[in-house]
C-alpha cells in the first residue's frame, strides 16, 4: 500500500483546505503515475514547528548576534 507522508515546518500547521486540495491532487497522481487504486493511498501530515527543527538555531542566532551586538556597544 502507498504511503506519502507530508511534513511541513512552519509556524502554523496546514489549513484543512490546504490539506485536502493537497490529498485530491496526490490521490489523482498517485492513479495516473503508479495505478493505485482508490482507498489504497495512505496519507499523513505531520506540523513541524521551526522550534522542533533546525529553525531553533536561528532563534541561538538571533541571541548570539544580540549578546555580540551589545558587547561591543
Amino acid at each position: 500500500m502507498p504511503m506519502l507522508e507530508v511534513v511541513a515546518m512552519r509556524e502554523e500547521p496546514l489549513s484543512l483546505e490546504a490539506k485536502r486540495a493537497f490529498a485530491r491532487t496526490a490521490v489523482e497522481i498517485f492513479r495516473e503515475v503508479l495505478g493505485t487504486p482508490p482507498g489504497r493511498l495512505q496519507l499523513a501530515f505531520v506540523h513541524l514547528r521551526p522550534e522542533d527543527s533546525l529553525g531553533l538555531l536561528a532563534e541561538m542566532n538571533e541571541v548570539d548576534e544580540g549578546t555580540q551586538a551589545q558587547s561591543t556597544s
